[in-house]
């Protein structure tokens, strides 16, 4: 099976200008919150204030260039691989808990010659494909639980329950919030989504309430102050960084909290740091850039009538939907706090190849639309599309 990579780029639509122009600015900011929030982290743990900014701006490239290499493979032939890179994701999964790197009492991570590789981030858009095939491969078994929905649980139940061997509890939970979402814009019966949902939430909160650091985490969310110098920690420093921002922030390179207060300032946290450098005003450009994002996404799904790629571009919005909120959500303490990175902002080369895989998902399929399609290839505004349609 050879990935139909069509050899002419004049074949193919161009990609959305839009879309691509949110992509690259975000990347932008991104090398500049970077910057910004690891120099000092990394002199000291490194003896080099420039070795966490340096490799970032070597793993940006990467991604962009893996984005568009992805973009120009024909949406069908990620139809045929879902099932090999279904087994492939799985196999990764149960790999990392005999091989893995631990680090800080959990085995998430590949250690590769010096560089860190975690597998969720290539299983959760994986996922998104498996997915998107088996409810446009086999539309008439969802309205039978045992055809439908089931075989597509199976492979959830697997996949959430090797994350929490890791443990893994975020990832997990955000795997489980996807595929309700996809089910439901795939067709399943709302029968069986309130029925699997009334078995997953008990199943959910006892997993929470488990692990008494899980429980630290949901009472500090609630009240972070009860507790400042222990389990609120990190999100009274979050808290503090976005109040000092203000409205108009203090200034490029110089937030305090990024000196040691806010843990991992350029990853988890780096919200935080743009919110007190740039203040209000930054953080409601970094949301609009998203937000143009998913919405170009979103109009793209509407839009494209094949069942599979309607999904597929769903499902990678959703992702990347639902990751923007928890990150925002958790700097912001509106969300319990959970080590989840930012898309496209927060460094780290494995979430940023994950994100570029589901940008690249979209991408390519707007840009292998057939030419009665193009006007949605080249993302027209909706008011342009109706007049046209109307004469």
């Amino acid at each position: 099976m050879k990935p139909a990579i069509k050899p002419d780029l004049k074949q193919l639509a161009p990609a959305d200008p839009i879309m691509v122009s949110g992509v690259l600015l975000l990347v932008a900011v991104s090398l500049v919150m970077v910057a910004s929030a690891s120099m000092s982290v990394s002199e000291v743990r490194y003896g080099d204030a420039y070795r966490i900014i340096g490799h970032w701006m070597i793993y940006m490239p990467l991604g962009l260039l893996l984005m568009w290499w992805m973009s120009r493979i024909e949406v069908d032939w990620w139809r045929m691989a879902a099932m090999p890179l279904l087994g492939l994701a799985l196999l990764l999964l149960l790999l990392v808990l005999g091989i893995g790197a631990d680090i800080n009492g959990a085995r998430r991570w590949f250690s590769l010659s010096g560089l860190t590789v975690q597998p969720v981030e290539l299983v959760k858009p994986v996922l998104v494909i498996y997915m998107a095939y088996y409810m446009a491969r086999f539309p008439e078994r969802l309205e039978q639980f045992s055809k439908g929905l089931a075989p597509m649980l199976v492979i959830l139940v697997m996949t959430v329950l090797l994350l929490l061997l890791q443990p893994d509890f975020g990832n997990a939970a955000l795997l489980v919030v996807l595929c309700l979402c996809m089910w439901f814009a795939g067709g399943v019966p709302m029968r069986h989504l309130l029925l699997l949902f009334a078995c997953v939430v008990p199943v959910g909160m006892i997993i929470l309430l488990a692990e008494p650091y899980r429980t630290r985490r949901l009472l500090s969310f609630l009240d972070p102050w009860a507790d400042p110098l222990g389990s609120g920690y990190q999100l009274v420093q979050s808290m503090i960084a976005f109040g000092v921002g203000g409205l108009q922030g203090v200034g490029l390179g110089q937030s305090v909290q990024k000196l040691f207060y806010l843990p991992e300032p350029f990853t988890d946290f780096i919200t935080a740091v743009l919110g007190e450098e740039f203040g209000l005003v930054g953080t409601l450009v970094l949301i609009t850039l998203f937000g143009v994002i998913l919405w170009r996404g979103m109009w793209l799904a509407r839009h494209v009538k094949d069942t599979y790629q309607r999904l597929l571009v769903l499902g990678s919005v959703v992702l990347l939907t639902i990751t923007f909120f928890i990150n925002m959500g958790a700097a912001m303490g509106i969300m319990p706090t959970k080590g989840m990175p930012m898309p496209l902002l927060s460094y780290g080369g494995s979430a940023l190849f994950g994100s570029c895989i589901l940008l690249g998902l979209i991408f390519s399929v707007q840009r292998h639309l057939p030419e009665n399609m193009r006007k949605i290839g080249h993302m027209q505004m909706p008011g342009h599309v109706h007049r046209k349609a109307a004469t």
